[in-house]
């Protein structure tokens, strides 16, 4: 063979073998390695630290009113006021008596009240509710505050008794009265209860309404039934219908009087 074409063929194996062709195999990469990723596409952004949202019930107070026996009491006005400025807003009750009442972005505490309005001889009477949770709050953090009406929250008014002759009667240390309302009276009661006379204080005070009234006293070793009468109704009878009546702006009263049969 010429000696030129031995050195060209010499030349090409040895670039063959430098250049990794033929049998040569190309060398694994690590398992479990992944290569690197290209920063920038396909990559998201740093997720920034979230905003809290606000407290459940900022800015607002909610909450519900009730009466002591379960019932829901609605037309119930409700106000949040400030401790030192006396501002206040207002909510009314709904038909179970919740509400709601926006509290004004005011620093400072404030505090919850109640008010039932209760009619009774075409006047109207407020009733004043605490909450049950009497803590002040601010208004950014809202508050729930709910109100219970019960019995001793009941509008009461004076019951009178009074002789109108000199030839009655009466043993006051014996003396009894019964009353029956008809229907529930203002502390929701429709049974009837007997209260005794107390020397020097006279019968005391019991829930507005109407009711049937009757009297027993003790005379000659015998309890002994009173004849009754009222100031709106006159004549004497023993079980005597009796109700409260104005006896001045803010005072109402049951005026009976008592008589021998």
């Amino acid at each position: 063979m010429h000696p030129t074409r031995l050195l060209l063929l010499a030349l090409a194996v040895t670039t063959l073998s430098a250049c990794g062709g033929g049998t040569a195999h190309p060398t694994p990469a690590p398992s479990g390695q992944p290569g690197p990723t290209s920063p920038g596409t396909g990559q998201p952004a740093p997720t920034p630290n979230p905003v809290p949202a606000p407290a459940p019930g900022a800015y607002t107070m909610t909450g519900r009113v009730m009466a002591e026996w379960g019932e829901p009491l609605a037309g119930v006005d409700v106000y949040v006021q400030h401790t030192e400025s006396r501002t206040y807003t207002k909510g009314v009750t709904d038909a179970q008596g919740r509400y709601v009442v926006p509290i004004p972005q005011e620093a400072g505490l404030w505090s919850a009240v109640a008010y039932r309005i209760m009619t009774y001889s075409s006047r109207d009477i407020p009733v004043y509710l605490a909450p049950e949770d009497t803590t002040p709050f601010s208004s950014s953090k809202g508050a729930v505050r709910d109100f219970v009406y019960r019995v001793k929250d009941a509008p009461h008014g004076r019951v009178i008794d009074e002789i109108d002759s000199l030839d009655v009667e009466i043993d006051y240390d014996t003396l009894e009265v019964t009353f029956t309302p008809d229907g529930p009276n203002t502390a929701n009661r429709s049974e009837p209860f007997t209260l005794r006379y107390r020397f020097g204080y006279g019968l005391p005070n019991i829930p507005l309404g109407e009711y049937f009234v009757t009297a027993t006293q003790m005379r000659s070793g015998q309890r002994e039934p009173l004849l009754i009468a009222t100031r709106d109704t006159p004549t004497y009878v023993s079980r005597a219908r009796a109700r409260f009546l104005p006896e001045t702006m803010h005072v109402l009263a049951m005026e009976l009087f008592w008589k021998n049969p």
